[in-house]
């Protein structure tokens, strides 16, 4: 395709198992201006076999198989090769509503935002589709003083990529997902595009279907987290100040979001494979950073159990509590797999 309208960017390594029925959340809806990019990171299982297949039966797919980089890198090649005026990165084994596109390009096409984003749900083996009401709410979100950011965030919805698609003119050359990050990359770049954007629009209905398989990133160990998140919100802070936008309220709420990352940063220093006096050691190392420091001390927000603990530096608490909630999740999981 020349001219396609949106870009929707798919990166796969081994979900075999749940290719099909993803891919055909996308293709029961009209794809005609779309085009599709189904990139391989060197899976090990029959995956690139089910895109060729895809491939084959869609003029409007392409495949690419590269060697395996890790989702980052792959995004990026997916940045690198489409052509939409627009961009969407979905997850292969998660599942799109079959109205996602047509009032995607509803917003497209009116309003010609710099972001549309919309909500989603989750769901474990029984997937049920929300109906679509008679009138769904679009929200037309500010963004003169970057109000986006915090707005987006308390409502869930700036953290991931699957939710919103991007204007290319906004990524450019100048935004790219950080290839050595294994958790919570996707959040740089979202934030990164909330900060460039003049024109949000909200879509207010859960169009996107997050499968929880009990094995995402959220359970693994993800050795020097903490260093890496450093490192991008030092990198968000040099951006901010780049394009200009490095004002008071954006500073502090980068301090703040910081601060947030404690209970994920607790929980993976459980899951290390080190002893315990050396998780107690790097978690008190984590607590003296300065973005964490000033989030805690400025935001009244931050006010739960965990919160209070780590103002008092009260670390063996914070591990206790990350092991007691770690246990807590295992022993529901199969009642909500059952459940939802």
């Amino acid at each position: 395709m020349k001219n396609p309208l949106l870009s929707i960017i798919i990166p796969v390594y081994n979900v075999e198992k749940y290719l099909q029925a993803s891919l055909d959340s996308i293709f029961v809806q009209d794809t005609g201006d779309c085009e599709i990019l189904l990139i391989n990171d060197g899976s090990k299982d029959g995956s690139l076999s089910v895109l060729r297949e895809y491939e084959k039966k869609y003029r409007n797919v392409r495949v690419i198989d590269k060697v395996n980089e890790g989702v980052s890198a792959t995004r990026n090649c997916g940045l690198d090769e489409c052509r939409g005026e627009y961009l969407y990165f979905m997850d292969a084994d998660d599942i799109l509503h079959p109205q996602l596109l047509l009032l995607l390009r509803e917003e497209i096409m009116e309003k010609y935002p710099d972001i549309v984003v919309w909500d989603f749900t989750t769901f474990y083996t029984n997937l049920k589709f929300a109906p679509i009401p008679s009138e769904v709410k679009v929200e037309n979100v500010q963004n003169g003083h970057k109000e986006a950011f915090n707005y987006l965030m308390a409502n869930g919805s700036a953290v991931s990529l699957w939710n919103k698609a991007i204007r290319r003119n906004c990524v450019g050359e100048i935004i790219r997902l950080d290839p050595t990050m294994t958790y919570g990359e996707d959040m740089f770049f979202s934030w990164k595009v909330i900060l460039m954007a003049d024109s949000i629009r909200y879509i207010r209905f859960p169009l996107y279907y997050y499968r929880q398989s009990g094995s995402g990133a959220t359970n693994r160990f993800h050795p020097d987290l903490y260093e890496h998140y450093r490192k991008a919100f030092d990198d968000i802070c040099l951006f901010v100040e780049q394009q200009g936008g490095a004002n008071v309220n954006v500073l502090t709420s980068i301090d703040y979001h910081f601060a947030c990352r404690i209970p994920a940063l607790t929980s993976m220093e459980i899951r290390a494979p080190y002893s315990r006096e050396k998780q107690i050691a790097h978690l008190q190392h984590i607590l003296q950073d300065e973005y964490i420091c000033r989030g805690l001390s400025s935001s009244s927000q931050l006010n739960g159990k965990l919160f209070t603990l780590a103002r008092n530096n009260e670390v063996s608490e914070m591990l206790k509590i990350a092991r007691i909630d770690a246990v807590k999740s295992k022993l529901l999981y199969p009642l909500k797999k059952i459940l939802k």
